[in-house]
Parts: structure tokens; sequence; C-alpha cells
């Protein structure tokens, strides 16, 4: 009986990674990296010292750790949804007949949308995380600037390769309104994104060695 993988420790989870005979990819490896950035995020927002120790500075942080803390958890869980099993399992159904065939390809289609589910959900989660970068990056200490850059860029890694995950899984997808409202999303997630990067780096910009 496997691990769950909520529950495999990181040499083990990077192992299965690293091999071919396992369904980790892409997908689950932007959730670790994005679960990471946001932890170091709360880490940074749950520091003592603030950027000028004033209330406002601990209450946005505060807010900002309270608004993160459930992240890492929702990224994790996206690792332990099966849609490969349930691919593979529709493409396997009879189609001797022309009803089983409608039902397979049904069946297929559903569990292809439930497969672009998961990379959607991961970036609208690295997406809320990369707001929350910037409300830390403005309040947070100077001293952590080198925490919060790392977490940023892990979240925008993340980002990034789900969306390209996402995109070459839609062209599978017969359900033209739902692609259209997916690519939509996927606009709109990643202008939010790009604009919390910007907002982020803009105050962090870490003197050069």
């Amino acid at each position: 009986m496997k691990t769950p993988p909520g529950e495999t420790s990181i040499r083990d989870f990077l192992a299965a990674v690293a091999s071919a005979e396992e369904a980790h990819g892409a997908v689950s490896a932007a959730a670790v990296a994005g679960g990471i950035g946001a932890s170091l995020l709360a880490m940074v927002a749950a520091l003592p010292k603030t950027r000028s120790d004033s209330a406002v500075d601990r209450m946005e942080l505060m807010k900002a750790a309270t608004a993160l803390s459930d992240v890492p958890e929702q990224l994790i869980e996206t690792i332990e949804t099966e849609t490969a099993v349930k691919i593979f399992a529709a493409r396997n159904l009879p189609q001797a007949s022309e009803a089983q065939g409608t039902d397979r390809q049904a069946a297929i289609q559903l569990a292809l949308r439930s497969a672009a589910d998961v990379p959607l959900e991961v970036m609208r989660l690295c997406a809320r995380g990369l707001k929350l970068g910037h409300t830390v990056a403005v309040h947070s200490t100077r001293a952590a600037a080198a925490d919060v850059q790392l977490a940023v860029a892990l979240l925008h890694a993340a980002f990034s390769g789900v969306r390209t995950n996402l995109e070459g899984k839609l062209s599978s997808l017969t359900d033209r309104a739902y692609v259209t409202s997916v690519v939509d999303e996927i606009a709109r997630l990643s202008e939010e994104a790009t604009d919390a990067i910007r907002a982020a780096e803009s105050i962090l910009q870490l003197p050069s060695a």
C-alpha cells in the first residue's frame, strides 16, 4: 500500500518525481514548490520584527499569515487527486457498440476535465500566495527580504509550470464552453500573478552581492 502523498517525506517525494513508474509530474512538483513558497511567506509574516515595527505592519502581517495558513495544505491535497488513474480507466472502457463508444468518450472527457481542474486549482492557490507575497514584502522586516524573494520565485515557478501544463490539456477537451471559461480564467490569473510579482519585486530589490 502506497503512502499518501501528504504523508510522504521530501526525500521519498523527490524519488517518486524522478521515477518513470510514478504518476507525480509537473503539477505535483509545482504544488510542492508553491507550498514551500507559501510556507516561507507565512514564516516571515509571523516574525516578531516588522518593516517599521508599527501596529499597521503587525496587523497586515497577521492578516496575511491567516490567509496563507491553509494554502500549503490545499496545494498538497491537489497531489492526492488521482486523475491519471481515472483517465486510464476511462480509456479502457468497452467500445464494441456505438452506445459503449459514446459512454467511453463521455467518461474520457469527464476524466480529462478533472485532470484540467487540478492545475487550474494550483494556479488559483499560487496566484493567491503571490498577492499575499506583496503584502508580506511591504510590511515585513528587511532582514527577511531574501526569504520573501525566494518564496515569490517558488510561487512564480509553480504558477508558470502548471499554466503550461493546463494549456497543453485544453486541446484534448471537446466542451468548448468549459475551455473558453478556463482560457479566460488563465488570462485573469496570469495578469493578477504578474502584477503581484512586479509589485513584490519593486519592494524587495535586494542589493547586489
